[in-house]
């Protein structure tokens, strides 16, 4: 997604929160020093100073700082260093920018996997030369926070279900950027979210464009060192990154096109004729390949990096299916070799995700914009991209009414967007809808707490494998369920309770007023169902307690206790307005 979203509002805060790493000071002999102790959200970080000075300290070829982390374990992992400039953030007279601070130096970034002692043994090598080891420990008594892994069609964290509730939290305007994600990642945690689709995009944190140039990141550095704070802030609220890493507008021509102000396009000095040949011509691997190793070594050791997304929207470019999938397996293999961590990797398309190649990826995502009820859109691909995709969880990793602006006005109360979490749930995704929309509509209208209810109902839960029904019985309503040996839950829901049936409430309304000439009305009731009996699956015979609760909060409406003889339990559910959810769970003897 890009299409027409809007970007917010400079606005300033005092960033006391930032953790940021204390710089070494250059020395004449080349050293080590723990720069960040690290903690269980965050990496262990070592200084290396004291490196001759080379013209290019992102080119390889003139220098690299290669790391033998030897761990308690008895494992040992492989990781580059990374050049590494600090910089603090400034206002004058209402004017926002970066300032430098100390000299640039060497990182080396690693997780502590288990508490005890690191040894890590430090080559650099100089214009080819290799320059004399360097030996620095560090003891720790943490483990880090386990990254998200799959299994089968689930996300699991320490053999554990794992639902993404997540939101796309993109970008924010240049140099509000820790302002904005603290405040965002603070409200949407409090909810249970706990995960952030954010884009390494040239107007937000990308680190190589056209004032770069290929190859050389030194005049983006600050906003490296910005994304540093991001995976801190995300840390702090237990919140997951999925890291886009390249955005479709940039090798487009056609579709938000930015290709014309891409450094890799021939008319900037580039070596590509057309956005096309991004894939294949090896020029550019070389310039792509170190990127992606200095991403890499920077922000792989993160416990708070969720995903490695390939591409967004990756249709709108002219690359053919082919030569993505040999770039993918390419892109692959340089994680394979420099992130110890086996972090998940993904990519996107605008649509038809499901005719897509998702073999050297480890989940498959659809993006999906459409204002129809999301329980018929979502019910569609989702049967469509697991028919393609039967055995790797599939996820809606952007969703909206429309891609060109969400409406406050036809829907406030973010209807569209809680059916859309919702309906991705029960319709045989791995978790709810990442809504798109985060900056100019979910936060100014204080949407964040819609995810309440669905994280409290599926806590514990691993959705992607529980067995869904669609249950009948109460009149004008839709009731879906999930269910697996530990519990059933259920949504139910009025089907006017919809943003598509409110529209036509409204045109039906406006129509009626043409006619009468009379006062055209505008406020409409949310629908209410007298609720009645429902026969839903449980896993066994048994004594089972029902739980209904709101789906905005998940307060607790009320409780009852039935039992079975079968798999199946009847239940009397309550007069609700709009809709409800339930839980049954079995009562231990």
């Amino acid at each position: 997604m890009l299409k027409n979203s809007t970007l917010p509002l400079l606005a300033f805060l005092c960033l006391s929160f930032v953790i940021a790493p204390v710089p070494v000071q250059a020395e004449t002999i080349a050293a080590a020093k723990t720069v960040l102790q690290g903690s269980p959200i965050l990496p262990v970080i070592v200084g290396v100073n004291g490196l001759p000075t080379v013209a290019n300290p992102f080119d390889p070829a003139q220098i690299r700082v290669l790391a033998s982390i030897a761990r308690p374990n008895g494992t040992t992992i492989s990781v580059e260093g990374y050049w590494y400039q600090e910089y603090t953030l400034l206002n004058i007279n209402g004017q926002r920018s970066t300032k430098k601070v100390g000299d640039p130096y060497w990182q080396i970034a690693f997780s502590s996997i288990t508490p005890g002692t690191y040894t890590l043994t430090i080559q650099p090598e100089v214009n080819g030369v290799k320059q004399s080891l360097i030996t620095h420990t560090v003891t720790t008594n943490y483990s880090t926070q386990a990254k998200v892994t799959t299994s089968g069609k689930s996300f699991v964290r320490d053999s554990r279900p794992f639902v993404p509730i997540a939101y796309n939290i993109a970008w924010a305007n240049r140099f509000e950027e820790l302002e904005k994600y603290d405040q965002w990642f603070s409200k949407a945690s409090k909810a249970g979210v706990n995960v952030a689709r954010v884009w390494m995009a040239a107007w937000s944190l990308g680190i190589e464009w056209t004032d770069t140039g290929l190859g050389d990141y030194s005049k983006r550095l600050d906003r490296a060192w910005i994304l540093d704070q991001v995976f801190a802030i995300a840390a702090k609220y237990n919140i997951g990154i999925d890291l886009v890493l390249l955005n479709h507008g940039a090798f487009s021509t056609t579709t938000n096109p930015e290709w014309y102000s891409n450094p890799y396009f021939a008319s900037n000095g580039g070596p590509l004729a057309s956005p096309g040949e991004f894939a294949t011509n090896e020029v550019a691997w070389k310039f792509w390949e170190r990127r992606l190793r200095y991403i890499v070594a920077r922000y792989a050791a993160y416990p708070s990096l969720f995903t490695w997304e390939w591409w967004n929207e990756v249709n709108f470019t002219p690359i053919t299916s082919a030569d993505l999938t040999a770039w993918i397996k390419k892109s692959n293999a340089v994680l394979d070799q420099w992130d110890p961590y086996n972090t998940l990797t993904t990519s996107s398309w605008s649509s038809a995700a499901s005719m897509q190649n998702w073999e050297n990826l480890d989940y498959a995502v659809t993006h999906v914009y459409d204002p129809a009820d999301p329980i018929k859109s979502l019910t569609v691909q989702a049967d469509a991209l697991r028919a393609a995709v039967p055995n790797k969880p599939i996820l809606v990793g952007e969703m909206g009414s429309g891609t060109v602006t969400e409406d406050p006005f036809s829907d406030p109360t973010g209807l569209h967007l809680h059916n859309s979490q919702w309906a991705a749930t029960f319709v045989g995704f791995a978790g709810p809808a990442s809504y798109w929309w985060w900056d100019i509509y979910v936060d100014p209208l204080g949407l964040w707490p819609i995810t309440n209810g669905l994280s409290k109902l599926t806590k514990d839960l691993d959705v992607a494998t529980m067995q869904q029904a669609r249950v009948s019985g109460i009149p004008l309503t839709t009731c879906l369920t999930l269910t697996n040996s530990k519990a059933t839950i259920g949504w139910i829901r009025h089907n006017n309770f919809d943003r598509s049936a409110k529209t036509q409430l409204m045109l039906d309304a406006a129509i009626a007023a043409l006619k009468s000439k009379k006062k055209i009305q505008t406020v409409f009731p949310d629908p209410v169902s007298k609720g009645g009996n429902l026969v839903v699956p449980v896993s066994q015979a048994g004594s089972y307690k029902v739980t209904f609760m709101n789906t905005f909060t998940g307060a607790v409406v009320s409780q009852l206790n039935v039992s079975t003889k079968s798999t199946t339990v009847t239940i009397k559910v309550p007069k609700f307005t709009g809709d409800l959810a339930f839980r049954i769970e079995a009562v231990l003897a």
